[in-house]
């Protein structure tokens, strides 16, 4: 009879043992589950955030296609070669002045000669030493010998600071009584012309 009952015993220790180790097992399980589930909550708030920054880049490149194909359609935006074409000519321009209003002399062949003189005066009378490399009017000449309106003087420089020291001093003019009609104006290509007319 003790026989039996120490076989009961030991085989009510091997399943307690057994027991244990099931349930330690199913703890680690527990835990690994856990951890996996925060990593799958952690991945699916990662890609709901993707999701949603990818929405907005599509709207965003949607955007932009718009613009784009807005941009091929429209007549009124240049090509490179005018955009080129018109940074070469700004740059040809710039050490350039336009001078309107100052009376032409007498149509010969003088009368590039008089300008030059008279553009001399006027840069001698704001204090300035700045030489043109060369001067002319613009237009065809008037049909009369005494035009109504003068056409604009074309005075070219080497250096563009000439330019700006004859804008910065050019209200000194305003005193001279043969010089105070005449105002100075830089020398604007076709487009920078249409751009200011609109503006105005």
């Amino acid at each position: 009879m003790e026989e039996k009952i120490d076989i009961l015993i030991k085989a009510v220790n091997e399943i307690k043992t057994t027991q244990s180790k099931l349930v330690s097992s199913v703890n680690s399980l527990s835990e690994k589950f856990g951890s996996l589930n925060k990593k799958v909550n952690e991945l699916s708030s990662q890609i709901n955030s993707l999701s949603s920054d990818n929405a907005s880049l599509k709207e965003r490149v949607d955007i932009i296609e718009t613009k784009t194909k807005s941009l091929s359609t429209n007549p009124h935006i240049p090509n490179i070669n005018e955009l080129i074409s018109e940074m070469i000519d700004r740059q040809s321009r710039y050490k350039n002045i336009l001078l309107f209003n100052l009376p032409e002399s007498n149509l010969d062949s003088n009368s590039t000669n008089m300008d030059l003189i008279t553009v001399k005066d006027i840069l001698k009378y704001l204090n300035l030493e700045s030489i043109p490399t060369s001067i002319f009017r613009l237009g065809k000449p008037p049909s009369t010998s005494t035009p109504i309106k003068p056409r604009p003087l074309k005075i070219c420089f080497s250096d563009q600071k000439n330019v700006f020291d004859i804008f910065s001093t050019q209200n000194k003019l305003k005193s001279n009584s043969s010089w105070k009609d005449i105002r100075f104006s830089s020398d604007q290509t076709k487009k920078q012309q249409e751009h200011m007319s609109q503006l105005r």
